[in-house]
């Protein structure tokens, strides 16, 4: 964050400003990782569900699905598998070309 301050006469205080940027990685026209999909994927790796991700993100089940169905789709690799079923219920798991992102993106 770069903040830029201003001395005010009157009351004497200052007023940083902030900066803040987005990345959004594109590939052609579509979105392929962003902040919002970021969190999702770092969500999933903690939670192990879809479900439980996209609750901690306030989105719905549907929209965070579409976002890993798109993000899957758009990469060379699986970012994030899903398991079905079993005893323990299903999930998903982040691969690990999906922990490499995170950690790329990350840094950017």
């Amino acid at each position: 964050m770069i903040c830029f301050a201003k001395k005010t006469s009157m009351a004497k205080t200052y007023r940083p400003f902030e900066v803040d940027t987005e990345i959004t990685v594109r590939k052609g026209e579509q979105v392929f990782l962003n902040r919002k999909r970021i969190s999702l994927i770092k969500n999933i790796r903690y939670s192990g569900s879809i479900l439980s991700a996209s609750k901690a993100m306030k989105m719905s089940y549907q929209q965070a699905w579409n976002f890993i169905k798109e993000i899957n789709e758009l990469s060379p690799l699986p970012i994030v598998i899903r398991q079905r079923g079993g005893s323990n219920g299903g999930g998903a798991v982040v691969t690990p070309y999906g922990l490499e992102l995170i950690e790329k993106y990350m840094k950017m």
